[in-house]
C-alpha cells in the first residue's frame, strides 16, 4: 500500500513550504479548498490549479521524464465485449496504473481514453527521476500481466487480447497552464512528442525508451533489452531506442 505524505511534497520541493494535506493538521486547509490532487495524492490541488500564482509564471521549463502507456488490442476488446465490460477493464487497469506512478513520485497528468500520460520530476523533484520513470513502466507491465491472469481465471474472457505499450523519454519540457477560457495544466515539447511516438511503436509488453533514458536508468534490470533504430511517425531522423521487457 502506498504511503501518504502528511505535507504536499510538491509545495515542499518547489517552495520549501509546509502545506498539510493529510492528517489532523490538514483539516483547516481543507476548509479553504486545499485538498490532495487527483494527479498524485501526495501533492495538493494548488500545485495545479494555482500554478501561475505559485510560480509567478504561466509556464516554466524543467528537466523531466515523460511516460506514455497505451492499451493494445483496444479495438479487439470493443468488438469482443460489451462497452460496460470494456469500461470495467480499463478502470481496473487505471486503478493499478496510478499507484505504480505515484509511489515513484510521478504525476498522472492525463487519462486519454485507453492511454495515460505521466510526468516525473515535477512538482516532486528527485535526482533519480529517470530511473523512477523506468521502474514505473516495469510495474505497469507487471500489473498488465496480472490483469490478463485475472481474465484467464474468469474462463470466458481468457482469449481477450489485452496488453500495453509504454514509451519513455527525458529532457527539457515546458509545463504549466495552457488556455485562458478553458485552462489546463499540462506538459508540452519535443520530449513529450517523442515519448508518445515511442509508445506508439512499442509492442504489447514492451517499454520503448530513448538512448538517454537507457543510459540513466541505473541498476534497473529488465528481463531482456533489445537495441533498435526506430523510424517514428512525425520525427524526421531515426531514433536509437531500447525495448525493455519484463
Amino acid at each position: 500500500m502506498m504511503k501518504m505524505s502528511t505535507i504536499c511534497k510538491g509545495c515542499w520541493c518547489q517552495k520549501h513550504m509546509l502545506m498539510p494535506i493529510h492528517g489532523p493538521l490538514s483539516v483547516p486547509f481543507k476548509l479553504v479548498g486545499v485538498r490532495p490532487s487527483r494527479m498524485n495524492p501526495n501533492i495538493c490541488n494548488m500545485c495545479e490549479t494555482n500554478f501561475r500564482k505559485v510560480r509567478k509564471a504561466k509556464r516554466i521549463v524543467v528537466p523531466a521524464a515523460i511516460l506514455f502507456a497505451d492499451v493494445r488490442g483496444y479495438t479487439g476488446l470493443s468488438e469482443l465485449l460489451e462497452s460496460q465490460r470494456v469500461s470495467q477493464l480499463l478502470t481496473l487497469w487505471y486503478d493499478q496504473c496510478a499507484p505504480a506512478i505515484w509511489q515513484r513520485d510521478g504525476i498522472v497528468n492525463k487519462l486519454m481514453g485507453d492511454a495515460i500520460l505521466a510526468v516525473f520530476n515535477f512538482p516532486i523533484t528527485r535526482g533519480d527521476y529517470v530511473r523512477q520513470a523506468v521502474l514505473s513502466g516495469i510495474e505497469l507491465q507487471k500489473n498488465c500481466q496480472e490483469v490478463r491472469a485475472s481474465l484467464a481465471k474468469e474462463g470466458t474472457e481468457k482469449d481477450i487480447p489485452f496488453g500495453i505499450g509504454v514509451g519513455i523519454s527525458a529532457g527539457q519540457v515546458s509545463i504549466g497552464e495552457v488556455g485562458e477560457v478553458c485552462k489546463d495544466f499540462t506538459v508540452v515539447g519535443t520530449v513529450v512528442n517523442l515519448a508518445s511516438r515511442l509508445q506508439g511503436a512499442a509492442s504489447a509488453g514492451e517499454i520503448l525508451v530513448t538512448q538517454e533514458v537507457y543510459q540513466q536508468m541505473g541498476d534497473v534490470a529488465p528481463c531482456s533489452v533489445d537495441a533498435r533504430t526506430a523510424k517514428l511517425k512525425g520525427i524526421e531522423e531515426p531514433v536509437k531506442a531500447y525495448a525493455l521487457k519484463v
